[in-house]
């Protein structure tokens, strides 16, 4: 029997670890890559004093230790599977102490809680190591059968858990205090006497309510809410989340219901009892996790986190199975486009947008990393290097994101800023992942023409604006046009000037930007060019010598025609079959898609 029981208790540990593996793994891993990215963790010894100089620092070290490793999607998903199977299995365990025979699935209340929490990125995976850590400490507590030993042992683990973990030193008091005074009613050789039960759980609570406003007097300095909590768990630190506290009580709310079915049924309990519980909890996660992901941002940042990596390939083949919607997306896509030499053929294929080529300034709410990249890739080093230094002083919880500030440490360079780009640079020196990066990068410091053989950085120096400009956010076209004055070889900036030009229907800035195509070493003009060209000439009484000389091609020329006849004979009512039949081209765009752009 008892065989059994260890059989079925190792198939649910297993299949919880294999479900928690599984949906990090496929289902959101993309949020566990991005809190890599929100991090810088420094492997130095100062860096780890100053975690342990305040309370709740060890456990937030440690976290941090931990997200490093989360550049890699199947790592990430491993490590937090395994923190709320540690979890899951120490709540399980208290259980089996306190009533021997513990419902097992109430086992997986508080490591599903905080499951749900890691869904959002404001919270700290430290928070899920630190609410582990304490149950195991409670289990041990529980385990120890001398009553006055027990005692002493909490009153001095209180303390230290506060110092080490943070705010889940209340969820060991309650618990523990919770689990004395059910001992206390339980023919338990374990429990405390009457006297020892009056005046223990009094002192626990007392010690747990001083220790703090020591602490603050005498060695922090910080909030009240802080000084019971510390800033290991959440990244807006001046307040407490309802839903960290309710996962925080799960552990003595689970004790309690357990106490309470084994109250109500003292012996093995009603099989109906036992299926409604197991329904109610399967019917809840599986509620939760219908409606707590944010799926729509998690497709975003698979773009994003595939623009970190520069997998442009990647990116296209993504949009063709499934078309970005969100405007972080739709950049990625642009940009992919544009780094693979698509843009000026595929662009229409995609459903373009005026919008999709740069991400909207705002001066509230910390700048998204993804907002730098368009101006970094052109050429404008400085807007780019503005928008990193924007992004890190802007984050919630202070910290200095490492794919910031490794961006940041390139514009630097390009700009030949290396006093600068040096001290960027000994930061990454000082990591895991980016250590050999920032040793390569530091060889460049002070060498023009080193940058100048660099494949990336000696391109974008050359496309550097020489001149001054008034730059506006919303009138990019001024900033595409001073980055062809200073290098007419800026492929991507002319790209994006001819591209917006087409989505606005400005055929006299196409026409008057065209003749720079010669400048692009294209074989042939490009197809979107092409299409808009033969489309231009159909508005022509004649076509003018200027642009006679341009090359479209019979294909081209016969698909217009083809589309015209289409669209006369009815098409220009059903927009759906032009869709189909044509909607990667830039006539379907004008007809059906430009006037609602615009």
């Amino acid at each position: 029997m008892k065989e059994k029981r260890h059989n079925a208790s190792m198939l649910i540990t297993g299949a919880f670890f294999t479900a928690l593996l599984l949906y990090w793994g496929l289902v959101y891993p993309e949020h566990l890559v991005q809190k890599e990215q929100m991090q810088l963790f420094l492997l130095s010894p100062t860096y780890l004093k100053e975690h342990l100089i305040i309370q709740g620092g060890l456990v937030r070290y440690l976290g941090e230790f931990l997200t490093q490793f989360f550049l890699y999607k199947w790592v990430a998903a491993a490590i937090v599977s395994g923190i709320l199977l540690s979890l899951f299995t120490a709540t399980n365990r208290v259980l089996r102490k306190l009533f021997g025979k513990p419902h097992t699935l109430l086992a997986v209340i508080p490591a599903v809680g905080y499951h749900f929490l890691l869904l959002d990125d404001y919270y700290y995976l430290a928070g899920a190591l630190a609410l582990s850590l304490t149950t195991w400490a409670v289990s041990e507590i529980i385990g120890i059968r001398e009553p006055k030993r027990r005692l002493k042992t909490t009153l001095l683990t209180i303390p230290f858990i506060y110092w080490m973990l943070g705010g889940t030193y209340l969820v060991f008091i309650l618990s523990v205090s919770l689990a004395e005074w059910i001992l206390f009613f339980k023919d338990d050789s374990r429990k405390m006497n009457k006297q020892q039960i009056v005046w223990a759980i009094p002192t626990l609570l007392i010690v747990g309510g001083i220790i703090p406003l020591i602490a603050r007097n005498y060695v922090i300095l910080d909030t009240l809410l802080q000084s019971y909590l510390s800033h290991s768990y959440y990244k807006f630190s001046f307040i407490l989340p309802s839903p960290l506290i309710w996962v925080f009580l799960a552990l003595p709310l689970v004790i309690l219901l357990q106490w309470a079915f084994q109250s109500f049924y003292p012996g093995k309990s009603h099989p109906v009892f036992r299926y409604a519980v197991t329904t109610v909890l399967l019917i809840t996660i599986g509620f939760g996790l219908y409606y707590v992901p944010d799926f729509k941002e998690e497709k975003e940042m698979k773009y994003d986190n595939l623009v970190c990596r520069q997998q442009w390939e990647q990116i296209v083949e993504l949009a063709r199975q499934e078309p970005p919607v969100g405007e972080q997306g739709k950049l990625a896509l642009t940009l992919a486009l544009g780094q693979t030499g698509r843009l000026n053929s595929q662009l229409f294929q995609f459903n373009p947008g005026l919008h999709d080529f740069f991400i909207a300034y705002q001066v509230q709410g910390m700048a998204p990393l993804m907002a730098q990249e368009p101006y970094f890739y052109l050429g404008l080093t400085n807007f780019s290097q503005m928008l990193c230094i924007e992004t890190i002083e802007s984050t919630p919880d202070a910290a200095h994101p490492v794919r910031a500030m490794k961006r940041y440490a390139e514009n630097c360079l390009i700009n030949g800023q290396y006093d600068v780009a040096a001290r960027y640079l000994r930061y990454l020196r000082q990591t895991l992942f980016y250590r050999n990066w920032a040793n390569h990068a530091m060889q460049y410091l002070h060498n023009d023409d080193k940058i100048l053989s660099h494949p990336l950085w000696g391109k974008l120096k050359t496309y550097r604006v020489k001149d001054d400009f008034y730059f506006q956010f919303d009138q990019p076209e001024t900033m595409l046009v001073a980055l062809l004055r200073s290098n007419l070889k800026n492929q991507m900036a002319y790209e994006f000037l001819i591209s917006r030009s087409l989505l606005q229907m400005d055929f006299d800035e196409f026409l008057k930007y065209l003749p720079l195509a010669s400048q692009m070493n294209y074989s042939e003009l490009p197809l979107t060019y092409q299409e808009a060209l033969a489309y231009v000439e159909t508005l022509l009484p004649e076509i003018p010598e200027n642009l006679a000389h341009y090359s479209i091609s019979e294909p081209v020329r016969s698909r217009l025609t083809a589309y015209a006849q289409t669209f006369r004979q009815g098409g220009h009512k059903e927009p759906q079959l032009m869709q189909k039949l044509y909607g990667d081209t830039y006539w379907y765009y004008v007809h059906f898609r430009g006037n609602d752009e615009n």
